[in-house]
Parts: C-alpha cells; sequence; structure tokens
C-alpha cells in the first residue's frame, strides 16, 4: 500500500479532478493524470484513475432527465465509437501514436480558441443521422489509438445545440460507454495491482464529492460563462494532450 501522504495527495488530486468534470461534464483524466504525474508513476496513476472515471462517468449519465432523448437521438454515434475502439485498439498495439496524439491536442486547441472567438456552427438537422455515426466512429479510432475520448463527439455533441443539462448528460453517457469499451478491448494487455486497485476505489468519494461540488457551481453560472468556462477546459485539455505527445515522441528520439 502506498505511503499516508501519497493517499492524502490523491484524495486531494481527485477532488480538483471531480471538481471540473462537475463544472463542465468533462476533463477528469487530465486533470487527475497531470496532477498525479508530479508523485507517481504515469502506469500506476491510469491504475489509480480507472474507478473513479468510471463510476463518475456513470453517475453524470444517469443524473438528469434526458437519458432516453439522448440515447435514441445519438444510438448511432455510440454503437459506431464502440465498433471503432475495440478495432483501433487491435491497431494501437501495433503502431506509434505519439504523432497523433499531438495532432488531436492542436485539433482540440484550434477549435476550443475558434468557439470562444466566433458564434456557434451547427450543423443541419438533415444530416444529423449521417454526421452521428461518422463522429462516434472517428471518436473510437482516435480514442481506442491515445485513450482520448472526447473529440469529436463532445465537440459534436455541443454543435448540436444541446441545453447545457443535455449536453453534460450526453457526454456522461457516451464516457460510460467508451469507457467500458476501451477497458473490455485492453482486457488481458495490462496488469491491475491489487494495491493500486484498492486505492482506485478509495479515490471514488473524494471524485464524487468534487464532482458533486462542481455541478453546484455550474448551476450558479449563466450560459454564456458556462460556455466559456466548457471552451476553456477544453483548450485546457488540448494543451495537455499536444505536450503529453510532444514529450513521448522526444523519449521516442
Amino acid at each position: 500500500m502506498p505511503p499516508v501522504e501519497i493517499l492524502v495527495f490523491v484524495a486531494f488530486v481527485f477532488i480538483a479532478a471531480g471538481l471540473v468534470k462537475g463544472l463542465t461534464g468533462l476533463g477528469m483524466p487530465a486533470t487527475a493524470l497531470g496532477l498525479m504525474l508530479l508523485a507517481i508513476d504515469l502506469k500506476q496513476a491510469i491504475v489509480i484513475l480507472l474507478v473513479p472515471l468510471f463510476v463518475t462517468n456513470v453517475w453524470q449519465a444517469l443524473v438528469g432527465r434526458h437519458l432516453g432523448t439522448t440515447l435514441r437521438r445519438l444510438w448511432t454515434l455510440f454503437l459506431a465509437g464502440v465498433l471503432a475502439i475495440w478495432f483501433a485498439v487491435g491497431v494501437m498495439v501495433k503502431v506509434d501514436t505519439a504523432m497523433l496524439t499531438v495532432a488531436l491536442g492542436i485539433i482540440l486547441i484550434g477549435y476550443s480558441g475558434f468557439s470562444l472567438a466566433t458564434p456557434q456552427i451547427r450543423p443541419s438537422g438533415r444530416l444529423e443521422p449521417l454526421l452521428s455515426p461518422l463522429a462516434g466512429a472517428a471518436t473510437g479510432l482516435i480514442g481506442g489509438l491515445t485513450g482520448s475520448l472526447a473529440v469529436p463527439a463532445v465537440l459534436y455533441m455541443q454543435a448540436l445545440g444541446m441545453a447545457r443539462a443535455q449536453l453534460i448528460q450526453a457526454m456522461g453517457i457516451w464516457f460510460t460507454v467508451a469507457t467500458v469499451a476501451l477497458s473490455v478491448s485492453l482486457g488481458g494487455r495490462g496488469a491491475l495491482p491489487p494495491e493500486l486497485a484498492m486505492v482506485s476505489a478509495g479515490a471514488v468519494l473524494p471524485a464524487l464529492a468534487g464532482m458533486e461540488l462542481g455541478r453546484r457551481l455550474r448551476e450558479r453560472l449563466a450560459e454564456e460563462l458556462f460556455r466559456k468556462v466548457f471552451f476553456g477546459v477544453l483548450m485546457g485539455l488540448g494543451l495537455y494532450i499536444t505536450a503529453r505527445g510532444i514529450f513521448q515522441c522526444l523519449m521516442q528520439t
């Protein structure tokens, strides 16, 4: 079992990561991993992240009144994403994905900056039956190759003009489905040390506490301020992904 000071550190990390997720609906992996890397090895940090990430995504998916509506509207996105994750994980173990990670981060930074500076561009409703599975497949491919499950699904959902409560719940549904698909696809390829699994389970309560605090803060934000916070977090996520990809490239040279 890790020292007590590490356990306390992990608890505060997940309060912060839960706060970000409760406020914007995403950002827990980037926040938690970025902070844990200050004191914990990356492979250990990923294991510790697993249980809180799954539990908070399930909570986010179930809290709200839009579960049925979202499933009916976006089921093709979810299904295409799951199938693409299964395929991409098989490729991921054989190819170098560091440059793809950098490209993903740059795209996320650019889109966030554009969205903060200009009015939102919404796709035509007539194209939604085509665009939803395409967005799901693209996100699944990227997620299976890099572990990032946000792009372009989250950007697509936001562009659909959903109310903020429905957007948060839709992201929770997708992240839950995608996390399960990613875990199943990776099954048998990694180890889960019992002591780290216990730490991961223990991090659930701090993550939920932070998430609830973030949810309450979100309810106090005006729609336009929420939009700025949302895209600000996306930009931060893009910066983190880009930096991580560049670091991976440098380590390989």
